[in-house]
């Protein structure tokens, strides 16, 4: 009978560049996934399981591309969460708001209570627009505009080509402005 080899531990330098990738990512991961679920305890462990996941394949994975890996790991993580779920959810809709969230702008202790009032009423509406554009514009949305991927990032992210992220995006901004401008109005 052969003896099972043991995996060995990656060498000190691309451990080095996980711990970086931990450091660098693990928010932008935690958003991205919170706002594909609807839910920020999930997307914890979506962004664990997909540092995980490299760890597993460190081998594998070249130091450049951990950031674009990192993120289809969460992509299809969420999908299949999402896929599982048999009722139809509202995204967003129990999102808590904190201080990390993006579009927040800046220190609210030095805001006026309207101020922080008006600038709630904005978050909200930002993601009422976001939850309602279509799963595949809200992606190229999300991880371009406000992860600050590239296209070509977001391109082996999403599995498609970049033509087809560029479109998705520009289609995405024009709806999330029509989105944004309604919702205001009303």
């Amino acid at each position: 009978m052969h003896s099972r080899v043991a995996q060995h531990e990656p060498d000190p330098a691309t451990l080095v560049a996980w711990h970086r990738a931990l450091a660098e990512h693990a928010d932008g991961l935690k958003s991205f996934a919170a706002r594909m679920l609807g839910d920020s305890t999930a997307a914890e462990d979506v962004a664990q399981d997909s540092f995980l996941a490299l760890y597993r394949h460190l081998e594998q994975v070249p130091v450049a591309a951990y950031r674009p890996w990192l993120y289809r790991v969460a992509r299809n993580l969420c999908l299949d969460q999402l896929r599982r779920r048999k009722f139809k959810m509202s995204l967003f809709g129990d999102l808590s708001r904190d201080e990390d969230q993006p579009f927040v702008p800046g220190d609210t202790d030095n805001q006026r209570p309207d101020q922080i009032a008006e600038t709630r009423e904005a978050n909200e509406t930002i993601e009422r627009a976001i939850e309602q554009l279509p799963a595949k514009f809200r992606e190229a949305f999300l991880l371009c505009e406000v992860e600050g991927l590239s296209y070509e990032d977001a391109s082996a992210i999403l599995g498609c080509p970049v033509k087809t992220v560029s479109t998705r995006l520009f289609r995405a901004r024009q709806r999330f402005k029509s989105l944004v401008s309604r919702l205001i109005k009303v």
